[in-house]
């Protein structure tokens, strides 16, 4: 039997060639997952031999992260917002820099008991970040797929957090007024399926529902800031995440609404797009 050494370094080199954007850290994480181990300790003793069926389970996870498989849903879960969320072909994989979003949301409450509603929750992650970390929000997660939701339950359960749970399209399930909305909307299109690579290259085997969004990735947002007069409040705010080379046409169909600026992620990127509405407007478009 290989050592641990042996096997992850025959699992980099053949994740390498698979075109894997980093195949050591995969195939670090992806052995520490199969021992239950830090990956320190496979580090620190890479002498201690693999037993065959230990071997035969890292080869073949080896062989689905090399055929794109997200290693969130070979391990079935994923970290966001220091919380552990279960994760499997129900729901997108949180990604880090929707960290930005949840701040951006915690920012704007600045403790007050707010109404927030997290569109599209998916896994729930951003919901149930909310609600943890600042629990006086009331917190309503919204989704068309009720295979989401099933997943989402799940973690706010897992994670103590109190989350209003509601299905439906878009903001449809919404009839009272809300402070908040924060959006992470499917934003690719369709034709861009074929073209996925890199770190990308994992959202061919996430669920089409939760990524895909029309002929130009903007379908579903569009709706989405259609019906915010609706049930945002005068003084709400609304947060949606973007592609970067989407930012400013979002933008631009905020602009009526109020005040709109954007954030950068932590890589100096536009990601997320808040406006902030502008009261007299409000009452216009609500015909008072």
């Amino acid at each position: 039997m290989p050592t641990r050494g042996e096997a992850r370094a025959t699992a980099t080199e053949r994740l390498r060639a698979l075109g894997a954007s980093t195949p050591a850290l995969d195939a670090d994480v992806l052995l520490a997952h199969v021992l239950d181990q830090p990956k320190e300790a496979i580090v620190a003793h890479p002498e201690v031999a693999l037993d065959a069926a230990m071997a035969r389970r890292y080869a073949a996870l080896i062989e689905r992260r090399g055929a794109g498989v997200p290693v969130a849903y070979l391990r079935g879960y994923k970290e966001f917002y220091g919380l552990r969320f279960s994760v499997d072909e129900r729901v997108l994989v949180p990604r880090p820099e929707t960290e930005l979003l949840v701040d951006a949301v915690r920012a704007h409450a600045r403790g007050r008991p707010l109404t927030v509603v997290d569109l599209g929750t998916g896994s729930g992650a951003i919901a149930v970040a909310l609600a943890v970390s600042e629990p006086v929000l009331r917190v309503i997660a919204v989704d068309v797929s009720t295979d989401a939701l099933d997943v989402a339950r799940s973690n706010a359960g897992e994670n103590h957090a109190t989350v209003e749970f509601r299905a439906g399209d878009l903001l449809a399930p919404i009839t009272e007024r809300v402070d908040v909305v924060a959006a992470n909307l499917p934003y690719l299109c369709l034709d861009e399926l074929a073209d996925l690579t890199g770190d990308r290259a994992s959202l061919a085997h996430e669920p089409r529902l939760a990524t895909f969004a029309g002929a130009d990735g903007l379908a579903l947002v569009r709706r989405a800031i259609a019906d915010l007069p609706r049930v945002l409040a005068p003084d709400g705010a609304a947060f949606f995440e973007c592609d970067p080379p989407q930012v400013a046409a979002v933008s631009a169909l905020l602009a009526s609404l109020g005040t709109v600026d954007v954030l950068r992620d932590l890589a100096g990127l536009e990601r997320v797009v808040r406006v902030v509405r502008d009261t007299g407007r409000a009452r216009l478009s609500s015909g008072r």
